[in-house]
């Protein structure tokens, strides 16, 4: 069984690999005898090019770092040349085909990751080559690579992000090698699956750049890893509270003026959608380049919510309106209470807001609001007529007064009473000539009719005092009715903004939802 022994050596090579005797022979063939030069480019003519072909083998997607633009890969390089200093015949060595020697003892290309956001640049760890009794080398030094990569903030969270990693020689041109992609497609055999990254495509693309230091070529190989965030995270932790919470905007038309918490519960959502559009910019770049879709969707809930807010201090102000510090409009009790009351499909008690029966109303508003006008002034300040005083005489007990129907009716016509008083004043003037026993009836009958004056005039009052308590009780039912109809107008107002707020949610949602890419790809 042959052993592996690295000890110190010439000033050729530091470290000399001792095995069996025909491993330690050919070693010591390739290294010593030949006098390799590990400084010396392997050709035969300096004018030939140095074929070399790279690929990449990623392991795991370790991070991606949005907010620093920065992802981080483990994998491997794997290089492979030609080196004609390093050929043998297996024969005359024990028919060794293979040798490992180490990667700083022969020559290696100075193969970088162009884009690396690494301290020490170079992430490679140095490793053994595998040496073919060809001349062909294979070299796989493995890594974490982190690279600079873009962050494409406009789709996040359903974003797809291309990240590119860019390998070439940092000091030869293409006159000394010739850098070439092994395959379009990089290595996805060892992968690992990323909880929060689906890699979707890993290419390969074969480029030359020149720079401003130098006229020549430099090739280099360009790996493009296609990338799609897992955003189950995002959507049930961020977004599908935010929505939840937006909808509770809607639940607050619902809540009645009366409760005292409706301006309360809308800016307390307001709150809470700011707080969600806090903790999504710690975690997005601080980027100008796009707008992500969510802080888009977040804008709109924020200016929503603050126009509910906005809405629920208009609807308490109309109400608590009363008649006797606010005058409703015509118009607004028209449009509002009557025709927007039909087309949201509202019912009040006691009104009719069919189309017929507010057509029928509104339809010559001018007149009628000139009549009601003009028989409101008419009769606000006018006595009670004559037979509303009958109706009044009439509704009272009997047991109360019992007076004759005729007499009463002097107070409805006094012309009357002013016609009949020559006739008896001729019947007094002849008084003298009628015997005594008629005189006393006289008398009595005038004491008569004076009770009854007195009572007439005791019941003037009480009617004047009944007519009085009747204006007044119209007057604070039409200020009651007044302020019903500002409280319906309210209620009106609520009903709208409850139907537009909730279309708007759920158009905005929907449209904001089916216009990400990748927004039925969450897992």
């Amino acid at each position: 069984m042959a052993f592996l022994y690295i000890t110190c050596g010439s000033p050729l090579f530091d470290k000399i690999l001792v095995g069996g005797p025909d491993q330690r022979r050919l070693t010591k063939y390739l290294l010593v005898d030949r006098q390799y030069d590990i400084l010396e480019r392997p050709v035969s003519n300096d004018s030939f090019t140095v074929p070399v072909s790279i690929n990449l083998a990623i392991q795991q997607i370790i991070d991606f770092d949005g907010k620093n633009e920065v992802i981080v890969i483990s994998g491997w390089l794997v290089l492979m040349w030609n080196d004609y200093n390093l050929m043998w015949d297996p024969k005359e060595f024990g028919n060794i085909q293979t040798i490992r020697l180490p990667s700083a003892q022969i020559w290696t290309p100075d193969i970088l990751l162009y884009n690396s956001a690494d301290e020490k640049f170079d992430s490679t760890m140095k490793v053994n080559a595998v040496v073919q009794h060809n001349g062909d080398i294979l070299y796989v030094p493995p890594g974490i690579f982190k690279s600079e990569c873009s962050f494409n903030i406009a789709a996040f969270p359903f974003d797809t992000q291309y990240c590119t990693l860019k390998f070439g020689s940092w000091t030869y041109d293409d006159t000394g090698i010739n850098l070439t992609a092994e395959s379009n497609k990089g290595q996805l055999d060892a992968y690992m699956k990323s909880a929060e990254w689906d890699l979707e495509d890993f290419s390969a693309v074969n480029n030359a750049t020149k720079y401003d230091c130098c006229p020549t070529l430099y090739p280099f190989v360009l790996f493009t890893l296609k990338i799609r965030r897992r955003s189950l995270y995002y959507f049930t932790n961020i977004v599908l509270p935010c929505f939840l919470i937006s909808c509770m905007t809607i639940l607050g038309f619902l809540l009645a003026p009366d409760s005292g918490e409706k301006l309360t519960l809308q800016i307390t959502i307001l709150l809470s959608v700011v707080m969600f559009s806090l903790l999504m910019c710690e975690i997005m770049p601080p980027s100008s380049a796009a707008v992500p879709i969510i802080t888009k969707y977040f804008m709109c809930i924020m200016v929503m919510s603050t126009i509910s807010v906005i809405a629920s201090v208009l609807v308490i102000s109309v109400h608590f309106r009363t008649s006797k510090n606010h005058k409703m409009p015509i118009w607004a009790n028209k449009y509002i209470c009557h025709y927007l009351a039909w087309l949201l499909l509202m019912k009040r008690p006691r009104h009719d807001l069919s189309w017929k029966a507010i057509r029928r109303r509104w339809g010559p508003l001018k007149q009628e609001s000139n009549t009601i006008n003009n028989s409101t002034s008419n009769h606000r300040y006018k006595s009670p007529s004559a037979p509303l005083l009958s109706n009044v005489f009439e509704s009272l007990p009997n047991n109360v007064i019992d007076v004759n129907r005729q007499s009463f009716q002097l107070i409805e016509d006094p012309n009357k009473e002013r016609s009949e008083s020559p006739i008896k004043y001729s019947s007094t003037s002849n008084s003298n000539k009628i015997p005594r026993s008629y005189r006393q009836q006289d008398l009595s009958r005038e004491v008569h009719l004076f009770d009854t004056e007195m009572i007439r005039s005791e019941l003037r009052v009480i009617i004047s005092h009944l007519a009085i308590l009747t204006h007044h009780t119209h007057h604070e039912e039409k200020l009651d009715n007044e302020s019903q109809d500002w409280k319906f107008m309210a209620m009106v107002i609520d009903r709208l903004c409850l139907i537009f707020f909730t279309l708007s949610m759920a158009l905005f949602t929907t449209l904001t939802l089916l216009s990400t890419p990748n927004f039925y790809k969450l897992q």
